[in-house]
C-alpha cells in the first residue's frame, strides 16, 4: 500500500522510519508486482464473466455480480478520459544500435506514452452542490486500465452492471470528445446520452482566439466570450459559421482543428437542453482522477514505466481509491491458503 501511494524509494524510507522494517527496493517491487498481477487477473475474470456480447456479436444472458447494489439510479454518470505516463518499450536486439532508442549496453529502449484510460462512475443523487460554482461527488467508483479501449470497456461494463447503471432511467457519458470514447459509448449495450465537456469546448475557443489575435488583447477576449456565450446558448451552428468565415482569411491550424472538433461533436453540445434536465456538463470528476488517482503516482517527474508496471500500478491505484484494498488482501490470503 505504501508503494502504491508514494514512490518506491520513499516507501522504503517511510517503512523504516515508521515501523522499523527494512525492505529493499527490489523486494518492494516484487510485492507490488505480485499484488498487481492478482488484481489485474481478478478484474479480467470479472470483466470476462460479465462480457455483454458473444463472439458472434449476440447479447449474452448474464447474471449480475453477487455484490450488486439493490436499486438502479434515476440518473447515472460515466466520465471518461485518459492520462499518458511514459512507458519503456524494450527492443529485442538489446545491445544492437536502434535509431532513437535510449539506454546503455545490453538495455535499449524507446520511450512511448501509452494511455491509462480512466472512468469515474457515480449516481446523480450523490452530487452535492457546495456553492454555486463548486460541487462534490459524495460516492464514486474508479476504473483504470492501460491499453486499448475494448478491454477497458469490458471493465467499465462490469462496474455498470454491479451499480445497475444499465437499468438507470438515464445514463450519461461525459467526455472531451475523443473518438475512442464515442466508440465506447456506441458499444455499450444500453442507451447512453453523450455530452461534450463544456470546459473543453470553451478552452479550445480561447486557444483559437489567442492564436488569431494574441494574448491580453481586447479583440481576443471579446471574440472568445461571444463564442462561449453562443455555445452555452446552444448556437453551435453560429460558431461553426463564424469559424468558416475566418478560415477564408486566416490559415491557422488551431482554427481548422476547432471547426472539425465542433463539427464532429455538435450532436453532444445541446447545453440548454441538458441544463433544463439538470444534467452535469463537465468532466471535473475524471479530470481529478487523471491527477489524483493516476497521475500523482505514474506521472511524477522523470518516471519511466514498463508497460507491465504501469498496468499493474493503474489497477492498484483504482483499488486504493475505491476503498477495496482490505477486501482484496483477504481474497489474496484466501487464494494462497
Amino acid at each position: 500500500m505504501m508503494a502504491t501511494t508514494v514512490s518506491e524509494e520513499m516507501a522504503t524510507t517511510l517503512l523504516g522510519w515508521m515501523l522499523g522494517v527494512e525492505i529493499s527496493k527490489h523486494g518492494l517491487q516484487e510485492l507490488v508486482h505480485e499484488r498487481g498481477q492478482f488484481v489485474m487477473n481478478k478484474n479480467d475474470r470479472v470483466a470476462s464473466a460479465h462480457a455483454p456480447f458473444e463472439d458472434s456479436g449476440l447479447m449474452r444472458d448474464v447474471e449480475r455480480p453477487h455484490d450488486s447494489v439493490e436499486e438502479a439510479p434515476s440518473i447515472a454518470y460515466l466520465e471518461i478520459d485518459g492520462v499518458v505516463p511514459m512507458t519503456r518499450e524494450l527492443h529485442a536486439g538489446r545491445s544492437s544500435p536502434v535509431e532513437g532508442a535510449r539506454g546503455g549496453k545490453g538495455l535499449r529502449y524507446t520511450l512511448i506514452g501509452r494511455e491509462v484510460k480512466n472512468a469515474v462512475l457515480y449516481r446523480g443523487d450523490t452530487c452535492a452542490q457546495l456553492m454555486p460554482s463548486r460541487g462534490s461527488l459524495l460516492e464514486k467508483t474508479y476504473v483504470s486500465r492501460l491499453g486499448h479501449w475494448k478491454p477497458f470497456a469490458h471493465s467499465v461494463w462490469a462496474e455498470m452492471r454491479r451499480l445497475r447503471f444499465d437499468a438507470a432511467e438515464t445514463t450519461i457519458l461525459l467526455s472531451d470528445g475523443a473518438e475512442w470514447i464515442r466508440t465506447l459509448g456506441e458499444w455499450l449495450p444500453c442507451e447512453v446520452v453523450l455530452i461534450l465537456d463544456l470546459f473543453h469546448a470553451k478552452h479550445r475557443i480561447w486557444e483559437v482566439s489567442q492564436a488569431l489575435w494574441g494574448r491580453h488583447n481586447t479583440q481576443t477576449t471579446r471574440w472568445a466570450r461571444r463564442q462561449c456565450d453562443r455555445i452555452e446558448e446552444g448556437h453551435v451552428d453560429k460558431v461553426l459559421a463564424t469559424l468558416e468565415r475566418l478560415q477564408r482569411t486566416h490559415d491557422v491550424e488551431k482554427l481548422h482543428e476547432l471547426h472539425t472538433y465542433f463539427t464532429n461533436n455538435q450532436d453532444r453540445m445541446d447545453y440548454p437542453a441538458y441544463r433544463a434536465k439538470n444534467y452535469r456538463v463537465t468532466t471535473a470528476g475524471v479530470e481529478s482522477a487523471n491527477y489524483h488517482v493516476t497521475g500523482a503516482r505514474l506521472k511524477q517527474q522523470g518516471m519511466r514505466w514498463s508497460r507491465e508496471g504501469a498496468s499493474e500500478m493503474a489497477a492498484l491505484r483504482a483499488d486504493l481509491f475505491n476503498g477495496t484494498w482490505r477486501r482484496r488482501t483477504k481474497e489474496m490470503l484466501n487464494a494462497a491458503a
